[in-house]
């Protein structure tokens, strides 16, 4: 009975030590322990046996009910590569909800997180804490206790990013604590590298507080540019509900010198308040930069007739030598604002009569959108 019972784990053993150099010290654990053994499998790996510890992972996947005991014992080893090399599986394995770890593995595994001298190992662990969510009320204060105390830059990005997972699956009522203690950081943490961690956290939670916005517009005045751009990211990701923080996105488009922080920010006002005049105004003002002219176009398109104060400009564009793509992409934009976009046809109706190719089939379309009134397109034809 014993045999057929863990006959699936032996053919899984065997698999694994296929995958070694033979080793006859652990070949005789092969049949009677499949944990102890596969144990012993893990720590007879170094850093070196990458790609053994890859296809140990491989088949640690495909036996996922036994992987997390697996792993969690083989993070009682006394060899620190063994004991980051597991940490780092579970770590991987974690984010996959057939994943799951046993209450006394998670015992196991939150008390090496308290005690690991390795940053690595602890970094790797407050992650998996963050993947198995809010199971009970002890969880939630350990990885605000790595956010806010650990001597670790690296473990208290990851305690960010491990709460962000958490309080995606927690009660409101649970995360009054969590908000707190990240507008804290985010504020107060002397790595930039953290606060910009805690910043693309905040833009990964469902919801935006009141607090989380204050903190987040608050972060885009902060020295550090990477810390800036996370908050401006994780603002355009909640839309109109950051409607609050237009007036400083908006001062840090004007402020900011370089292309991609510039498209960036301009890309969050759209995303936050598109019909906003000041956006359309940066829209506008985008198409006098030659890194931007492309963005603002697309942007523009999308808006249609709200578009329409940009009309003038966009017949500029089309009277001037600009690229054909520039041109296919302003006319494109004045077919999108539709009848208001009149005063262009004049332009438009001359384009299509000197033009061939893309460029005449899109202005014609932009015509017949511009005509959708009834008035006649440049062959005299009545426009349906």
């Amino acid at each position: 009975m014993r045999k057929k019972k863990f006959f699936p784990a032996a053919v899984f053993l065997s698999a694994i030590a296929a995958v070694l150099s033979p080793n006859p010290a652990l070949s005789a654990y092969g049949n009677d322990d499949h944990r102890f053994s596969l144990q012993s499998v893990l720590r007879s790996l170094g850093s070196s046996d990458w790609q053994r510890r890859q296809e140990i992972e491989r088949l640690l996947n495909e036996h996922k009910s036994e992987a997390p005991v697996i792993l969690t014992d083989a993070l009682d080893s006394t060899e620190p590569e063994v004991q980051k090399n597991a940490s780092e599986m579970l770590m991987r394995m974690s984010s996959n909800w057939e994943f799951v770890i046993s209450d006394r593995s998670l015992a196991t595994i939150v008390g090496i997180l308290k005690s690991a001298h390795s940053s690595a190992v602890r970094a790797n662990l407050v992650r998996v804490v963050g993947n198995v969510g809010p199971r009970n009320e002890r969880l939630q204060p350990l990885i605000l206790d790595c956010l806010k105390k650990d001597d670790d830059v690296s473990v208290r990005a990851a305690a960010a990013d491990a709460l962000s997972v958490f309080m995606r699956e927690e009660k409101v009522s649970a995360a009054q604590e969590a908000v707190k203690v990240m507008c804290f950081c985010l504020k107060n943490d002397i790595s930039p590298h953290v606060r910009r961690a805690v910043a693309q956290s905040m833009g990964n939670l469902p919801s935006p507080s009141d607090e989380i916005l204050t903190a987040l517009t608050a972060a885009m005045d902060d020295n550090y540019k990477q810390v800036r751009t996370a908050a401006i990211s994780s603002l355009s990701r909640f839309g109109v509900k950051a409607k609050s923080a237009l007036p400083q996105i908006y001062k840090a488009y004007s402020e900011e010198s370089d292309w991609p922080s510039r498209q960036s920010t301009l890309s969050a006002m759209v995303q936050i308040d598109k019909k906003n005049p000041k956006v359309v105004e940066a829209l506008i003002a985008a198409l006098d930069d030659p890194n931007l002219t492309n963005f603002a176009l697309s942007y523009l398109q999308q808006l249609g007739v709200d578009a329409a104060p940009a009309i003038p400009r966009l017949i500029k564009n089309l009277e001037s030598d600009s690229s054909i793509h520039i041109r296919l992409q302003s006319a494109n934009a004045l077919g999108a604002i539709g009848p208001k976009a009149q005063s262009a046809l004049p332009l438009l109706n001359k384009l299509s009569e000197t033009s061939d190719g893309a460029l005449k089939a899109t202005i014609d379309n932009a015509i017949r959108r511009i005509n959708i009134s009834g008035q006649p397109a440049s062959d005299g034809a009545p426009v349906l």
